[in-house]
């Protein structure tokens, strides 16, 4: 595999290295030909490990516009540098349309889609418990039956600031015709029926 972008990040979780480990332990439920989306791309290398496993892989993160919701996203800041990298490394993938960059909000993105779409869809995106059930519920009628749901910052600590998802994603598990199919190293998988 081709790896596109610097493989040493400004941030430990955006490292080469991390992202390697997390793909190594969901990559069994990506398939071949699959129709994908993550969310929460911020500086893009994740998106390297997605696609090859893709027919089409929707790149969805609000970058700039989520300002108002994230004091380090504003037009000034690198994160309108992010997207423009992004854009420059999947320039031919996007020309070939096996890649879409969509500079929105999950839950817009979500509405867009009317249809079983997707085989599976990667969360990464705001953590929070309020923003995670609402990213799993719009999300469950664009997922083709068999497909998965997947994400990152799984973990079961009360006082950790990512209880939010494992809340979210224990709660969708529940209420759904859903199973939950892996949980490690803070990753987890949630297969639809």
């Amino acid at each position: 595999m081709r790896y596109r972008f610097p493989k040493e990040k400004d941030t430990p979780f955006s490292s080469y290295k991390r992202q390697k480990r997390r793909y190594e332990i969901i990559k069994p439920y990506l398939g071949q030909n699959s129709v994908g989306a993550e969310f929460g791309v911020y500086k893009g290398g994740f998106g390297e490990f997605l696609l090859p496993h893709c027919q089409k892989l929707y790149l969805v993160d609000p970058w700039y516009r989520a300002g108002p919701y994230w004091k380090t996203a504003g037009a000034v800041s690198s994160r309108v540098d992010a997207v423009r990298d992004i854009l420059q490394v999947y320039k031919d993938d996007i020309h070939k349309g096996t890649v879409e960059v969509v500079v929105d909000f999950s839950y817009n993105f979500l509405s867009t889609i009317k249809t079983p779409t997707f085989d599976f869809i990667y969360v990464d995106s705001c953590h929070t418990y309020e923003s995670t059930v609402r990213e799993l519920s719009l999300s469950l009628p664009t997922i083709k039956p068999g497909g998965y749901l997947m994400g990152d910052d799984y973990d079961p600590d009360p006082a950790s600031k990512q209880y939010g998802v494992y809340r979210a994603v224990q709660e969708f598990v529940s209420c759904n015709p859903v199973k939950l199919v892996l949980v490690s190293s803070r990753q987890w998988v949630v297969r639809l029926a």
